[in-house]
């Protein structure tokens, strides 16, 4: 799960950040028109409970996502995260137990442990999937200079994201509304398939997300195919 502080959009200087990784992970140039204003759905924590049911949800509405994986679901949902890869999405790293980071980041043995974290996720997903990630997200969302120094040398991208709020107290249809809100051309929403005691919320707002997505006709892609630079909406 996130902390409440980054439930809100990123801040300007945050935003440029993620929309530099995002010019560094769109894909190759296409003709103007051609696609539709895309924007990205991200799972973290998972594979849970309810991954497999997001997994329909998601075929249904002919719809990608990015899946940041902890490296202990994978080894405890091994056959769930093969489906999430086979179906067509993007299988990123959320290292591998969710430590506390805020408190890990201070000490002198951080890049040791957060390398170790980073393999471990990583091994997990090979093992499972066949496909070695290239995309990370910290836990709770934790972004130092340092993080992303020792990620880059580790061979990932850092992606972190520009609305979240489904871990917090906020009451469903009030975080429903938020979620839609912030659904526009470029953004990357996060929501949760793992951790937490029940998830069901989640499917209801990436239902009522991709609903959003279709009004505004927006198309929800993988990290890795979100188009550079910002799209301009009404």
């Amino acid at each position: 799960m996130k902390t409440p502080t980054m439930m809100k959009p990123l801040s300007f200087a945050a935003l440029a950040v993620l929309l530099a990784a995002g010019a560094c992970l769109a894909a190759g140039p296409e003709a103007e028109g051609k696609r539709r204003p895309q924007f990205a759905l991200t799972f973290d924590d998972g594979p849970g409970v309810i991954t497999e049911d997001l997994l329909k949800l998601l075929e249904r509405r002919g719809a990608k996502a990015t899946f940041f994986m902890l490296g202990s679901s994978v080894r405890s949902r091994p056959a769930v995260a093969k489906k999430v890869h086979d179906a067509g999405h993007l299988v990123a790293n959320h290292t591998d137990s969710h430590k506390n980071w805020f408190k890990i980041g201070a000490g002198p043995d951080r890049e040791k442990i957060l390398a170790a974290e980073i393999k471990k996720a990583e091994e997990a997903i090979v093992k499972a999937t066949g496909f070695k990630p290239s995309i990370l997200r910290m836990p709770n969302g934790y972004d130092r200079p340092w993080v992303r120094e020792a990620v880059k040398k580790l061979g990932y991208k850092f992606v972190n994201w520009s609305y979240g709020s489904d871990w917090t107290r906020t009451p469903e249809d009030k975080m429903t509304a938020e979620y839609l809100k912030a659904t526009r051309a470029g953004k990357v929403l996060l929501l949760h398939d793992g951790g937490g005691k029940s998830r069901e919320k989640t499917l209801r707002i990436a239902e009522a997300v991709l609903d959003e997505a279709a009004r505004l006709g927006l198309q929800a892609v993988r990290l890795d195919e979100l188009q550079a630079g910002p799209v301009p909406q009404k």
